[in-house]
This record gives C-alpha cells, structure tokens and sequence, in this order.
C-alpha cells in the first residue's frame, strides 16, 4: 500500500481493515452462497435462461462469468468472440449498474444474475458445478480475461467418448506424472463429469483435503498427504479433484493442437484481488484496460478503486522499471494493441458515429 501511494496513517487505519474485512466476509460467505436455498434460485434462474434460448436446449454454448469491478477485462473479451458462438454471460456479484453496461455493449448475448450473499461472489468452482447440473450438452467456460484471438479455437472442440474434456494449454506434475488443463478456456463434457459427480459425490469446487471416502482412490493416482495436481498448489484446483477420478477411470483430456501466444492470452488473477492489495503492475495493467474501453460511465465509477493513480502514464511514472517490469508493461501494452481494433467496432454507437450513452 505504501509503494501504491497510500499514507502509512490511512493504510492502516481504513485500506488495510477495509481489505481484511472484504476479504474475511468473502471467506465466511462461500458456505452459505454454496447452500441449498441459494442453490435452488440459482438453478432456477439458469433453467430460465435455457428455456428461452432460441434452440430451447441446454449445452453447446461458451459461459463467460461477470465478476464484479473487471467490465475493462470483459469488454475487451466479448469483443474478440466471432459471430455464430453461442454465449451465455453469469452476472456472480456484479452491480446491478454493470450488467446494464454489458448488455448496452452486447445486447445479443443473455445473462443469468445468481443470487449471492451481498457483496460476494459464489467461487469459480461453484458455477461450473451450476452449470454442470443444468446442462445436458457440453459447454464451455470461458474466463473474462482470456483473449481469443484464432477464431478457428473454437471449432472442433467436442471430446470423444473416452475424453472428459478439451483444453488450450495445461501442465504435468513432475511428482505424479499426470497432465492437467488450464481452466479458463475448456470445453467439458457434460455426460462424463455429471458421472463422476454422482458416482463420488464430489463437484468442481477448490477441495483442501480429499474426502475420507476417496482417498484410497486418489492415492492410487500418486495424489493426496500433501501432493496435489499442481506441483505448487496447497489444494486441488477449480475441477482437478473431478479430473482426477475421471483419469482414474480411464477417461483422458483432450489438448488442442498448433495453439500459442499468437492464438490466445490470458491474465489471470484479475477478479479476487481488492483493489487496495493490487500492485503497481497491477495497477498499469487496470489503467491500460480501462482506457482501451474508453467508456465515460465506467471510467467514472472504476477510477474510485484505482485510487490513488489516475491514469496509466500516472502509474508507469511511480514504478521502478526494472527489467522485469519493462518486459511486462512491454507485454501489456502488446496485448492492449492487439485488442484494440475489436474493441472498437464493438462501443456502442460506434458503428453510426453516434455518442455512446451513458448510464446514470
């Protein structure tokens, strides 16, 4: 807080107990958003959202999850979606304010609010596990800050009878050997994962430990007693406990071929943050996004959790360029550049040269 620019007095008086107490509350929440009443809104309303689809059936479309404060990531992302892909957007506490804004920008994609305690979001986990109850086709996740720039990743993508799902890129385990997907751009296949589910009692959610009743499994697979999927991680990912079993049942995942940096990017990690605990590259990465939108109503009100910046050029000036950072605002900027143009012909009354409306 102190290299953002906030005063020792202020940080820990009001930033750092405003961000610790977000943070706890996000926690506490997580318990009752995963509860049944909430779970049967929830439910509800995506089944709603599937009746009314125009081919009156769940499954083949790509979910793009609307998290609240990054519309500068989402924007960009929903620019870059070729015509003809079904998309289906999961507002998951975002304001009331910010689904009008992307449904003013792309009013041809539904939304599906879910219901949360106040000022809390339900886990990545939790959704996929939404979505894989109401479906009964495949479909798609596809992370708010991904950028899809190769139209053709999206042809091609249903995994055959023995695979459970397809993925982009992914990594393996030097200590087990097994392979697993990155998870913001998949194509899972609905009838396998429902499988294992029910079979395991299991979902997609993050898992600190292995139930008791499946450890023996997975400890056949090389995991559990402190050894997870990712070399790294402390704890079984977004979906990685399920892969784990469906792996275990001879089922494989299925990666896309001839894909690289050219074809996809992502950022990652732009939607758990508080705004006051963001870096200084962070904080590039928010000002560079949020002036390529170049939306008068959203810069007004996200300028308040960039504080105390006020513009990217404000940030570069503060921060030591080190090679490290160089290369990453380098990066940055690239990405920025690349995006641009779809953003663009995307703005609303763009097209017509007319003002673009804001929200009140």
């Amino acid at each position: 807080m102190r290299a953002r620019g906030y005063g020792l007095v202020s940080s820990l008086l009001f930033h750092l107990p405003q961000a610790a107490l977000l943070r706890s509350w996000r926690i506490v929440a997580r318990g009752p958003n995963r509860s049944r009443i909430f779970r049967f809104f929830n439910e509800r309303a995506l089944r709603r959202m599937h009746g009314a689809d125009d081919a009156h059936t769940a499954g083949g479309h790509f979910y793009v999850i609307v998290m609240p404060g990054t519309l500068h990531f989402l924007l960009p992302c929903l620019a870059l979606v070729p015509e003809g892909v079904r998309v289906r957007l999961i507002a998951n506490g975002a304001r009331k304010w910010e689904s009008r804004l992307v449904a003013r920008w792309f009013p041809r994609f539904p939304m599906c609010r879910l219901r949360t305690l106040p000022a809390t979001s339900l886990t990545h986990g939790d959704v996929i596990t939404l979505l894989l109850d109401t479906n009964s086709g495949n479909f798609g996740p596809l992370d708010h800050d991904c950028y899809v720039f190769d139209p053709g990743i999206f042809q091609d993508l249903e995994p055959a009878a023995h695979q459970c799902l397809t993925a982009i890129y992914g990594g393996v385990s030097e200590k087990t050997g097994l392979s697993y997907p990155e998870t913001y751009f998949l194509y899972l296949s609905t009838p396998v994962l429902q499988g294992i589910a029910r079979r395991y009692h299991v979902d997609a959610r993050n898992y600190r430990e292995v139930p008791d009743h499946l450890r023996p499994v997975v400890e056949r697979m090389g995991l559990g007693r402190g050894v997870f999927v990712k070399d790294h991680a402390t704890f079984f990912d977004t979906l990685h406990l399920m892969l784990t079993l469906a792996i275990a049942e001879g089922y494989d995942i299925r990666f896309l071929q001839r894909v690289n940096g050219d074809s996809i990017a992502h950022l990652g990690g732009t939607s758990w943050k508080t705004s006051e605990t963001k870096d200084l590259i962070e904080c590039y990465l928010d000002w560079r996004f949020l002036d390529l939108v170049g939306d008068d109503g959203l810069s007004r009100r996200y300028a308040r959790r960039f504080r105390p910046f006020r513009s990217a050029a404000q940030v570069r000036a503060s921060m030591p360029m080190t090679p490290e950072a160089h290369a990453m605002t380098t990066r940055i900027d690239d990405l920025v550049g690349r995006v641009s143009g779809s953003v663009a012909s995307c703005r609303p009354g763009s097209a017509a040269g007319a003002p673009v409306p804001q929200l009140n």
